[in-house]
């Protein structure tokens, strides 16, 4: 009998497959390996009571994944197996077997916090010597109790644990359970902090959260416990929740480990409630691609990516002696998503949108290439002159300012006085300007960061309409500062007010798709950039995937290694085109 099970996920990080392998080494059963862009397929060779009793363990050994998508099985004639057997090592997590052995009173691994196996852990360059583990962490959760604080290496970075939270900036949580009893946390949420990647999701405080803590923050980046640290000190505490703030130097707990970035993952309004990674390292980097021209490295931020005979491989840590090469990021982390999907035929839009760097919407098509289809170019010297020009516009925005500089006359002056110079560009640009009006700061980075971070923390799903509108191939900015300074003049709150800026963006950049498509049918939209976080990221996915087909970085960050990969990819071709 040979039975086929169809995992569709894009990762090629090796966890199905390591786990997979061992689980029919102890059932005692053959094993083989496919795959294809979007799917594993695994082949089990055996009798019927061995196959059901690979299944049973497999059901136990599989930890969830924020990149498998379903799991299938089907009876088949043919058995496969393409001997796929070479894996990125990375860092991860405990795994379901690991972390049952270390909570066993009578396992060997009991509250060993160095424990790992072949499919997850950390590198440890240095273990702590705890002799007695049961005793040191029985001591440690008693001074947390005491204290109030304690602060200890965790594999994820060295952190102050307290159970007060005011000054938390990331709060890890026991279980399930004790997060749905303090957060607002919906469909696909559980999924995403309970993957083996355990990633951070912000998450909005609910009034037993407010009447217990006594505080009135919205909400926290929140966690499950990702390491054995932070297992054994709920395992032996009652802690349901406990703020970690970073820290240098930690007295109750040190060891040297390589520390890699926590993962940080919305979950979608669409149907299908998709995890998506904006930003972070472990559990992902590296990661292999097919090969691209050998002897190149693409380069972005601290990301490499080149390729040998079989395949590409993208790290931060670990680079040949290649010549380093890097694309401008919008076409690299365009044409990275453009080759991991294999779309080169495909008639595309790509929404490609930087924080530092320039954003672009592409259209790329078989028949006329790459098309730059809207940039976004606008600055300005002063608020003086983005008054005037308002003023200017009719007579309803010569009004707005008078009535903006009568009932607002602080925030008038404030940003008459900002400093907008910048180095910034585009959609960042434009948000840190409404920022600034609003008086969130009076600088255009920190103000933007501030607007996403209202956004992010809105208790709502709706928000004003903001006027995006264009003046030729260019978004005129004038229109989304003004329709702001009039809602909140309206007194719409900086929370709601923030959440309609990205909000109808995202619906603008929906819109565009949707004339494009009308006129040249396409068949998906690529989304890239380090400017889709959070809530931005949720509703330009959800917009477009009712009734299009989104193509994300296939198993990595939305922003970071895949603009590395797309350098590689670009540099490659103009190799290649060049000979």
């Amino acid at each position: 009998m040979i039975l086929k099970f169809v995992f569709e996920t894009p990762s090629r990080a090796g966890i199905i497959e390591k786990i997979s392998k061992r689980v029919a080494k102890k059932v005692g059963v053959k094993i083989g390996f496919d795959r294809d862009l979007e799917n594993i397929y695994a082949y089990i060779e055996g009798d019927e009571k061995d196959i059901e009793s690979f299944s049973r363990e497999l059901a136990n050994e599989l930890p969830l994944s924020i990149f498998l998508k379903s799991l299938n099985a089907e009876v088949v004639e043919e058995f496969r197996d393409e001997k796929i057997d070479e894996f990125p090592n990375i860092s991860l997590p405990p795994c379901p077997k690991c972390l049952r052995e270390f909570k066993d009173i009578n396992s060997e691994y009991y509250l060993d916090i160095f424990h790992h196996c072949e499919v997850c852990g950390y590198d440890v360059r240095e273990k702590a010597d705890i002799q007695n583990p049961k005793e040191f962490f029985s001591a440690l959760v008693k001074k947390l109790k005491e204290n109030g604080k304690i602060t200890v290496q965790t594999m994820n970075g060295a952190y102050e644990l307290s159970q007060n939270l005011e000054e938390a900036q990331i709060v890890a949580a026991k279980d399930l359970a004790s997060i749905a009893k303090y957060f607002m946390a919906f469909e696909g949420d559980a999924k995403a902090l309970a993957s083996i990647e355990k990633p951070l999701v912000k998450l909005k405080t609910n009034l037993e959260f407010k009447k217990t803590f006594g505080l009135s923050i919205p909400a926290f980046d929140v966690k499950l416990p990702d390491c054995l640290v932070l297992e054994a000190i709920f395992e032996l505490g009652d802690f349901e929740i406990l703020g970690l703030k970073k820290c240098d130097n930690p007295q109750d707990l040190a060891f040297d480990v390589a520390v890699e970035k926590t993962p940080m993952a919305v979950v979608t309004d669409s149907v299908k409630k998709d995890i998506l990674l904006y930003d972070g390292d472990r559990g992902i980097i590296p990661t292999f691609e097919k090969a691209q021209l050998s002897g190149i490295l693409g380069v972005h931020k601290q990301y490499g990516a080149y390729s040998d005979q079989k395949r590409s491989i993208i790290d931060n840590k670990n680079f040949p002696n290649f010549e380093k090469k890097e694309a401008k990021p919008a076409f690299a982390g365009f044409y990275g998503v453009l080759s991991q999907w294999e779309l080169e035929e495909k008639n595309i839009m790509g929404f490609c949108f930087y924080k530092e760097d320039e954003s672009k919407i592409f259209i790329n098509s078989p028949k006329f290439g790459l098309v730059e289809y809207i940039d976004f170019i606008f600055k300005f010297e002063n608020f003086e002159e983005i008054f005037a020009l308002i003023s200017a516009m009719n007579d309803t925005g010569k009004k707005l300012i008078q009535n903006f500089a009568k009932r607002e006359p602080e925030l008038f002056e404030k940003a008459l006085k900002a400093d907008i110079s910048s180095d910034k560009n585009g959609i960042y640009y434009l948000w840190g300007l409404i920022g600034v009006v609003l008086g969130f700061a009076d600088n255009v980075e920190k103000a933007a960061d501030k607007l996403l971070k209202y956004a992010n923390e809105a208790m709502t799903k709706k928000g004003p309409r903001i006027d995006y509108k264009m003046n030729e191939n260019n978004l005129d900015p004038l229109w989304a500062i003004r329709t702001a300074m009039s809602f909140h003049m309206a007194g719409v709150d900086n929370y709601l007010l923030s959440y309609g800026v990205i909000e109808s963006f995202a619906e603008f950049l929906s819109n565009n798709y949707d004339q494009v498509n009308k006129e040249t049918p396409l068949d998906g939209a690529i989304i890239v950039g380090d400017l889709f976080e959070g809530e931005f990221l949720n509703k330009i996915y959800s917009y477009i995937d009712k009734n299009y087909k989104v193509y994300t970085p296939k198993a990595l960050p939305i922003s970071g290694a895949i603009e590395a990969y797309g350098s590689l990819v670009i540099n490659s071709n103009l190799e290649k085109n060049n000979k």
